[in-house]
């Protein structure tokens, strides 16, 4: 003998058959956005991360080069572009050297650029790093690496931030001061001698 399904239980058998409803798709799509939104996020902020320790990075590399460069020469120029001099002896990172119409520049990973000059105020024996346009907390933490540091311990003599000069050993207070403008445009520079 056979046997028979009721019409109303063959209904609800295809019903369960038919495949996910409005609720369950439209859960998981906002499971689905949820996950992106967290994962762009902590992308977002791994990257910038990144961008700031390769930004010291580049800092401490490029004095580096420009001290080893300048080592036997009896100054590092007055108000001078240091760039092709260092550019000549390859003390610029490759990651960060830009040339456009045979001019070598120097680009930071946050897009902007850096630029080595000697003689800063005329003090021959003194040359700067200047990294332009960068935000707030890139600009906090790059002054904050030299923060209480003297000319004693960390050769540097001053930092420049948005065109006020704080002499070393300068306070976390005062370079949080300064880079508070509220935009992208932090310039922030360092004297070496």
């Amino acid at each position: 003998m056979r046997h028979v399904i009721p019409p109303a239980s063959r209904f609800r058998q295809r019903r369960y058959r038919r495949g996910f409803s409005l609720f369950g798709v439209l859960l998981g799509l906002t499971l689905a956005a949820v996950v992106t939104v967290g994962a762009i996020g902590i992308y977002n902020s791994a990257r910038e991360s990144a961008n700031r320790s390769e930004s010291l990075a580049l800092l401490n590399a490029l004095r580096a080069n420009v001290e080893s460069v300048y080592a036997a020469a009896p100054s590092y120029g007055n108000a001078a572009d240091l760039i092709p001099t260092v550019d000549r002896r390859g003390g610029i990172p490759d990651h960060a050297r830009v040339v456009t119409g045979g001019v070598t520049r120097i680009r930071h990973a946050f897009g902007g650029l850096v630029t080595i000059t000697g003689g800063p105020g005329g003090a021959t024996n003194r040359f700067r790093i200047t990294f332009a346009d960068i935000d707030d907390e890139v600009c906090a933490a790059m002054g904050d690496a030299y923060a209480g540091r003297s000319r004693a311990r960390a050769g540097i003599v001053s930092l420049t931030i948005n065109g006020t000069t704080l002499n070393a050993p300068v306070t976390i207070a005062q370079v949080t001061a300064n880079c508070d403008d509220g935009d992208a445009a932090n310039d922030i520079g360092f004297t070496f001698g």
